[in-house]
């Protein structure tokens, strides 16, 4: 039969093996045949009398993940932890299963024509419930995400009518004056992320329950 190594025996504590039957198996140090053998380890191995025996390691059939880690990963649901803004989880998860994730499919799915648009709607909608949840982690208003949607459009419109009034010769001193906004809104957008990242997407969350839950179970953790 094959399994995987959910425990390595010491001297006090029988080893584990969870087998493809769905059954856990327990075993001894001396029913080991290989060097290096881990927690999830995939292994090959007889079932004499309610144990395991004769246990031995197959190359290359490690996992990526630890049994423990996959069962978590199996069992969370995704749907809503990419598009549920309620709730708390860790910076970890943030940037591993959130930003990695969401930015990998942003450059794959881009390259195809025709879903563009799409794609931008959902993983905006991802990013910014991923955001929330965040800030929630270390007790902030989910709101402080909204901010970037309010500079970067001042920027944007002071840098247009900036342009405008540069381009029809209207007053120097109209010109000058929405160039220093603009300027003065660009510096606190950089500001800002500077702050949030710093502050709240890498910093770790709260030990305990905080007004938006108790605290998250990050799976790389």
């Amino acid at each position: 039969m094959r399994g995987h190594i959910l425990a390595v025996p010491d001297a006090s504590v029988p080893g584990a093996i969870s087998g493809d039957d769905g059954q856990r198996y327990r075993f001894s140090g001396a029913d080991l045949n290989g060097v290096g053998i881990r927690a999830g380890q995939a292994v090959d191995f007889v079932v004499v009398e309610g144990e395991a025996r004769e246990i031995y390691p197959i190359p290359g059939q490690a996992p990526v993940f630890s049994p423990a880690l996959s069962e978590a990963i199996r069992r969370r649901d995704w749907f809503a932890f990419y598009f549920n803004p309620h709730g708390r989880f860790g910076r970890r998860d943030y940037w591993i299963f959130g930003f990695l994730v969401l930015m990998i499919v942003n450059i794959v799915l881009d390259l195809i024509p025709g879903i563009n648009v799409i794609v931008f709607f959902v993983t905006a909608w991802c990013g910014l419930a991923l955001g929330i949840k965040r800030c929630h982690d270390v007790n902030r208003s989910g709101w402080l995400n909204a901010v970037p949607y309010v500079l970067t459009p001042l920027a944007f419109l002071g840098t247009m009518i900036s342009l405008f009034s540069t381009y029809h010769g209207n007053a120097i001193g109209l010109s000058a004056l929405f160039s220093t906004f603009t300027l003065l809104s660009g510096v606190a957008t950089f500001g800002f992320w500077i702050w949030f990242i710093s502050q709240v997407l890498a910093k770790a969350g709260d030990a305990g329950p905080n007004r938006f839950g108790v605290p998250p179970v990050d799976l790389n953790a």
